[in-house]
């Protein structure tokens, strides 16, 4: 009930805003979302060795509005709700799992043009993005965070764009504990600042953005939230310590998209990140690239050939990590393992799952009756992560998952996709889709790890059935 008076305020707030200000025109437009979740085995687990056992059913329902105030085509700001439950969840859980507010602000900001320039400055709370062609950004993606950005062309092939980014910040109120490591009192170093730099380039049948990162991870940042798992080693380095002063942090990269080729098209991205903790042991680099070849020239589907590797970890506890840094993982091919999907996201931990290649072929919009679609999806799954790292060292080291999320080069997948959309009306659609994940983790690889009782070989399949209305307006 309380929900309920806080979204009628909220309406009332906008609708006022709007009557009083006749200069202003309000736009709004939105997305309402029902589902039913089956979700089995996520663990890749036997119930014999699971210990609990899955709630595999859940309903969830979705809201999301933006609201859109334009003063003219030059200024305009834009107040984002989201409401988002798991019916029959109590108020202390209802949000359990999940970054998404119960009900709330998801994103708000300002946005406009310096007066008779093409300068455009946005600040505030919305979504940041890192340039991505194939299945979006590995290191930076769809993560609504305080930034202030600006971009402008410079010609009419070359744009530019800047940004400050305030990424993750765990104790505003600079008093101690709160979850934080090395805070003595108060001033805890516990933000995440980042400072991009992209440049798009497109002229006919080829774009592609250039772009630059850099971050300052503060000291008591470490190992505070699962935020921060793609940027620190302590998963991998079994004497790894929290840090001793602020780390340093670099990303470069391309997103590429060739269409001159038409109507077969190629769109690709390969980044490099490092973190540099002033300690070996939990330094981080690595790189990853992805691809997909699509063929566009027929009206009843869309084939499409699909490629990715990043960099594994090698067979050492003392010498950082090999994988590429992670700081919000929205990458997907396919629709499970990797996420993607349109009703749900994956349970798996996206921030470890690099250290692996994947091939796979999709064929996207098959369609043979009126406002019926299909999409299929195949994907393997092998891991580049030194399996000698966990026959090693595997009692010593800690939060690596043995679940089928880091693989090992002695560790593979399979996932088969079905999903299914009916249009019912232009802006409501009913969704079904079907997944299923074969995982074989290598018995002798992972016997020492976790005590060796969580594995026995091959793991249990994986699998997913999602039905889902969604009203997009």
């Amino acid at each position: 009930m309380k929900r309920l008076v806080i979204l009628a305020i909220l309406a009332t707030m906008v609708l006022g805003m709007a009557g009083t200000a006749s200069a202003v025109d309000l736009e709004a437009k939105g997305k309402f979302q029902f589902q039913a979740n089956i979700m089995d085995n996520s663990d890749f687990l036997s119930a014999k060795h699971r210990g609990n056992q899955e709630d595999d059913l859940n309903f969830w329902f979705r809201a999301r509005t933006q609201f859109r105030f334009i003063a003219n085509e030059n200024l305009m700001s834009e107040l984002y709700v989201e409401y988002k439950t798991r019916v029959g969840a109590s108020d202390s859980d209802a949000n359990s799992g999940s970054t998404d507010r119960a009900l709330g602000i998801k994103r708000v900001f300002i946005q406009y043009r310096f007066p008779d320039t093409e300068v455009l400055t946005t600040a505030g709370i919305f979504s940041i993005n890192l340039p991505g062609a194939a299945a979006g950004n590995m290191v930076l993606a769809d993560i609504d965070a305080g930034a202030l950005t600006v971009s402008s062309p410079i010609t009419d092939q070359i744009s530019v764009a800047v940004g400050y980014v305030r990424a993750f910040d765990k104790n505003s109120t600079d008093t101690a504990g709160a979850g934080l490591t090395n805070v003595a009192s108060q001033n805890a170093k516990d933000e995440l600042d980042l400072f991009y730099a992209a440049l798009p380039i497109t002229i006919d049948g080829f774009e592609a953005t250039p772009y630059a990162m850099y971050g300052t991870i503060g000291k008591d940042t470490y190992s505070s939230v699962a935020k921060m798992k793609g940027l620190t080693t302590a998963n991998t380095a079994a004497n790894a310590k929290a840090f001793n002063k602020n780390a340093d942090a670099w990303w470069a990269g391309t997103s590429f998209a060739m269409t001159a080729f038409d109507p077969i098209v190629l769109k690709a991205d390969v980044v490099y990140g490092s973190v540099d903790a002033n300690q070996k042991q939990n330094d981080r680099s690595g790189w990853g690239m992805d691809a997909s070849l699509a063929y566009t020239g027929l009206d009843f589907v869309q084939p499409k050939l699909v490629f990715a590797y990043t960099s594994g970890e090698d067979d050492k506890t003392d010498n950082g990590s090999e994988r590429l840094p992670i700081i919000n993982n929205d990458w997907a091919f396919g629709s499970y393992y990797f996420g993607g999907s349109a009703l749900t996201s994956s349970d798996l931990d996206t921030n470890q799952q690099v250290g692996l290649w994947t091939l796979g072929l999709s064929f996207e919009g098959i369609s043979f009756l009126d406002k019926l679609t299909h999409d299929v999806h195949f994907l393997y799954i092998k891991g580049t992560n030194d399996a000698d790292l966990i026959k090693n060292a595997g009692t010593k080291l800690t939060n690596i998952s043995s679940d089928g999320q880091f693989l090992t080069d002695k560790d593979q997948a399979w996932e088969i996709d079905f999903n299914t959309n009916y249009q019912i009306y232009d802006e409501l659609a009913a969704i079904v889709e079907f997944g299923y994940i074969g995982m074989d983790m290598d018995k002798d690889t992972w016997k020492n790890y976790d005590g060796g009782s969580r594995l026995e070989g091959k793991s249990d399949p994986a699998f997913k059935l999602a039905v889902g209305l969604v009203y997009e307006f």
